[in-house]
């Protein structure tokens, strides 16, 4: 039961996410732009207090909950890993954590925080990584789509 609510609130966060990125009209922005500001970069760079600790809340009592649901690109990872082991053994072998190279960039990326290097922050960050992505591969899709139905429309 938990498992079912769980994929489904990932579901439901990820496609509403991936049409805030794909929305040029702005007009979903105004419906579910909360979801950008519960992400964890955008409430960090915000000082969102709030949302932070609830984040923090959320991870301590479910443990990875915000790479598996809330965080479009951990919700994307797993889509396409679903998609890539259905009807075959995956190739992944389970191989310790690099400990050194997760704290290294966290401290590398605390460091640009408050450095107030923007740039080399939004490459770190997942929900921008997720974003150029979504920019780069489907928003021309959903744009030819658009204007597949526009023109329709007019006829």
């Amino acid at each position: 039961m938990l498992r079912t609510v769980r994929v489904s609130v990932a579901i439901i966060c990820f496609s509403l996410i991936s049409l805030l990125f794909l929305d040029f009209t702005g007009t979903l922005h105004v419906w579910f732009g909360w979801l950008a500001k519960m992400q964890f970069l955008p409430a960090l760079l915000a000082l969102n207090v709030g949302v932070i600790l609830s984040l923090v809340l959320l991870t301590l009592l479910f443990g990875r909950i915000y790479c598996s649901v809330i965080c479009p690109l951990g919700v994307f990872q797993d889509i396409i890993a679903w998609f890539g082991k259905r009807g075959k053994k995956l190739p992944y072998t389970y191989s310790r954590a690099l400990s050194w190279l997760r704290y290294g960039i966290l401290i590398v990326f605390i460091i640009a925080v408050l450095a107030g290097v923007g740039s080399f922050v939004a490459l770190l960050a997942p929900y921008s990584s997720y974003g150029r992505i979504i920019s780069n591969l489907f928003a021309p899709l959903y744009q030819l789509g658009n204007n597949m139905f526009a023109y329709l429309a007019e006829r």
